[in-house]
């Protein structure tokens, strides 16, 4: 079942016009209450600053006697944002510096400017301190991400801290104009729900109810309502109007930028906020979570909370644009290198079609040479058997593996038939991307860097002392340890020497026998004759070899025993020693 009230609230809007400026419902001649052709919103002539005479275009082709009319935002074409207050209803005028405020924002909002005081056009927020924007939370916005957004006015009775966006406030009913008989400096002016008068905050939020109702007809509903000659006629009209428009928006003069810098968070623009949730949407991400901030409730309560104010220097404003400037010129370089590297590519696979069709030729001409070579060692031997002698074989005629060079022609190596000029990797068998093939110079493959396991970033150095081995010759290498191999050979036949691996010298106690080991000894010689050395084993005593005068003095210059001598264990391993193999 339908509402009463939504029923009388539908009747009364098929037959009364509601200002959405002041919410009035009296339309008079002087002041008559108009709708936009396009849009459908209604407005007084006087709350938008309408002049007849200036803001129509007469037409002698219209049959009506009507003029079509549209508002500011209708004729530029544009679906505009307040740059006051979150709220996206409602009736806009454009600023000196091409954005978009409501009227009633900019009537209710202290420091807002106009051009035209009778037109309400231009309007200047350069004279609004920027310090407001975000500065003040909505206390009515029903999304708390967008109760920073914009501008909020206060409660105008004395001592009250109610904060609040002029369009809430409106949709609360709790707007208040000055009578004109009034004089009285700022006719516009604004209360909370306590101290507002409860009568007149009844009829506003009633009228503004059947606004919204109205205004969320349908665009189809409202084009059934006309014919189809008088749409094609407001269609005409706001093409002329738009073109009028676009003209006048290219030769007005350029509006006046303050020297100053004056900088406004990002998170006080509602449009900002809306491409951001937008942004997150796409992204996948929630924007529901938001953390709540308890730590300065007393100071947000008495609204002297502080928020500093990114600071934007002419060195960060100089920076940023030389960054775009270096971004934009690497963006053109990388295209101009991406169509490069395409027509090489082009080239390349041109070249591996012609190089494949010269492999074929050249082993058929292998081929060929291979029967001639036969044909010609037939007939050779024919001719050694009609002269009954053994006749050398010309060295043409002999097989490729049997002819050898001589030393003027290069020594005794072997000569190959064809040098291959395209490598193909040992692992994926391509031969793509040339200048990336490594040759192991062990098995004589070549492999690309990142077919490697792990894959190499760059070519390793190669020097005179030291060469490159893959991973599974050089596990084969290191696999063998304890074989002792002087010289390898490679898969092309040649030698090469290779470094001899040794074992480790290993440690043998005291305990084990080892082989008597010859200790030299200095003998007595006498002036003029050759110095000589003998050599004793261990075993033997050396006593037993010194001579007769020495033997006297033994008692006085004779050493410690080595029982006597406490280097004979190993501090780390505790194991015996002798001063050969331990050192202090």
């Amino acid at each position: 079942m339908l509402d009463k009230s939504h029923i009388w609230s539908t009747q009364k809007m098929d037959h009364i016009l509601i200002c959405c400026v002041c919410l009035g419902d009296n339309s008079e001649d002087a002041d008559e209450i108009i709708q936009c052709d396009n849009c459908g919103v209604t407005v007084h002539e006087g709350c938008y600053g309408v002049d007849g005479e200036s803001d129509s275009i007469m037409s002698s082709a219209s049959e009506n006697s009507t003029e079509p009319w549209f508002c500011d935002a209708c004729k530029c074409g544009v679906s505009p944002s307040c740059e006051l207050c979150p709220n996206q209803d409602g009736i806009f005028k454009e600023t000196d510096a091409g954005r978009w405020v409501h009227v009633v924002c900019a009537l209710y909002v202290p420091g807002v400017a106009f051009g035209d005081i009778d037109k309400l056009r231009p309007v200047t927020l350069t004279e609004m301190n920027y310090s407001k924007y975000g500065a003040k939370e909505c206390s009515f916005c029903e999304d708390p991400r967008f109760a920073r957004t914009g501008v909020c006015i206060s409660c105008d009775a004395g001592m009250c801290r109610a904060y609040f966006h002029v369009t809430c406030a409106q949709r609360e009913g709790l707007l208040s104009e000055a009578a004109a008989e009034e004089d009285i400096a700022d006719p516009f002016f604004a209360y909370c729900k306590q101290h507002a008068d409860r009568f007149d905050r009844k009829w506003k939020r009633k009228n503004y109810l059947a606004l919204q109702s109205y205004c969320k007809m349908s665009l189809q509903e409202r084009e059934k309502q006309l014919a189809r000659e008088a749409q094609g006629r407001i269609t005409a009209r706001l093409q002329q109007y738009r073109a009028k428009a676009e003209l006048a928006r290219n030769t007005r003069p350029q509006a006046w930028v303050p020297r100053e810098k004056l900088p406004r968070p990002l998170t006080s623009s509602a449009s900002a906020i809306r491409k951001l949730m937008r942004k997150a949407e796409l992204m996948g991400i929630s924007t529901d979570i938001f953390p709540v901030d308890t730590s300065d409730t007393s100071s947000s309560a008495d609204g002297r909370r502080k928020h500093k104010q990114p600071a934007l220097t002419a060195d960060f404003v100089n920076y940023y644009l030389e960054r775009n400037m270096c971004v934009i010129q690497i963006q053109e370089n990388i295209a101009e290198q991406k169509n490069i590297k395409d027509k090489l590519e082009n080239e390349q696979e041109k070249l591996h079609v012609e190089y494949n069709k010269l492999c074929e030729s050249i082993e058929e001409l292998q081929n060929l040479n291979s029967q001639l070579r036969d044909e010609g060692q037939a007939l050779w031997t024919l001719l050694s058997k009609i002269i009954a002698q053994k006749l050398n074989m010309p060295a043409v005629l002999r097989a490729p593996k049997e002819r050898r060079p001589s030393k003027k022609e290069g020594g005794t190596q072997k000569t190959s038939v064809l040098p291959a000029v395209l490598y193909s990797c040992g692992i994926c068998k391509k031969n793509h991307d040339q200048h990336l093939l490594l040759l192991c110079d062990t098995c004589k493959l070549h492999y690309h860097l990142g077919c490697l396991d792990p894959p190499l970033t760059r070519m390793p150095k190669k020097t005179k002392n030291s060469y490159w081995q893959c991973s599974e010759c050089d596990q084969a290498g290191s696999s063998d340890m304890e074989a002792d191999i002087a010289m390898e050979t490679l898969p092309d036949g040649t030698k090469r020497s290779r470094r001899q691996i040794k074992e480790p010298i290993k440690f043998v106690p005291q305990d084990l026998t080892l082989e008597p080991k010859k200790i030299p000894i200095r003998s007595t010689r006498t002036r003029g004759q050759k110095r000589k050395r003998d050599f004793i084993f261990e075993d033997e005593k050396p006593e037993e070899r010194i001579p007769r005068e020495r033997r006297q003095r033994q008692p006085v210059l004779q050493k410690k025993p080595k029982s006597d001598d406490l280097r004979t264990e190993c501090a780390t391993c505790k194991g015996p020693g002798d001063n050969e193999n331990l050192v202090r």
